[in-house]
């Protein structure tokens, strides 16, 4: 069946929320410099997870929230960032209005670090205001530990996860001859550097560069879905066996 939101009829979701379906996936990102990546890597990456594990998870598909707080590379060619104040406002009222429609059950799934407590702030207040179920899956740390087995380091922002991902969701959107390993920069806890200097940030010194191998990315997408939608089944049955 058709899972994304915006291309049912209203008359559709009508019938089908919340009767049939009280789960909904909200992608959210931003637009910012990924090494050798397109700069929606934020988005596509979440509406790439959303896909694959809606129909496990009988849910369907908001619109993604495509603009974000982008900080350290707001500088670089083709970001967008908003104020966080405003961020959350907007994310509030789109789930505000989720929960108008029917909906029992909010997953966002995050796709950038800079929305991470922006996020986790909104879906505080909304469960406690709304009495709402409502998770926040930032999917880079929920797969950190499987990343790591699959390639044997770490990943980083435009680097090897991500950069995997994007590949594997549509080649054309990543450029192996763009790609400069100098580009890549060891991102050092105890410094904040605006601009960042690198659109490729690496958290282990040495480690992440991105590998353009498309058929260990393919493997690696279908792990890093497996991943995400197993954790959120498991979160679904839960609140289900709790009665919330």
């Amino acid at each position: 069946m058709q899972r994304e939101l915006q291309k049912l009829n209203w008359l559709d979701i009508a019938r089908l929320v919340p009767e049939e379906i009280d789960t909904v996936l909200l992608p959210v990102g931003t637009v910012e410099a990924h090494g050798p990546s397109c700069v929606g890597t934020d988005n596509y990456i979440p509406e790439a997870i959303a896909a694959g594990i809606a129909e496990r998870v009988n849910a369907l598909i908001a619109p993604t929230i495509s603009y974000g707080i982008t900080r350290s590379l707001a500088r670089y060619p083709g970001a967008f960032t908003i104020k966080p104040s405003t961020f959350q406002d907007y994310v509030r009222q789109v789930l505000d209005s989720l929960a108008a429609t029917g909906f029992r059950n909010m997953i966002l799934l995050n796709g950038h670090g800079g929305n991470n407590t922006d996020l986790k702030t909104v879906a505080n207040q909304f469960h406690h205001e709304k009495r709402a179920n409502v998770a926040v899956v930032h999917w880079w740390h929920l797969c950190a530990d499987m990343t790591e087995k699959f390639f044997g380091h770490t990943g980083g922002h435009g680097g090897t996860d991500e950069t995997a991902m994007v590949q594997a969701i549509d080649p054309s959107l990543v450029s192996e001859k763009l790609y400069d390993p100098e580009s890549a920069y060891y991102f050092r806890p105890g410094a904040d550097v605006y601009p960042v200097p690198g659109s490729i940030l690496l958290y282990k010194e040495g480690e992440g560069y991105p590998e353009f191998d498309l058929k260990r990315a393919k493997q690696y997408r279908q792990k890093v879905v497996e991943a995400v939608g197993e954790f959120v089944e498991s979160v679904l049955s839960r609140w289900s066996r709790l009665g919330f």
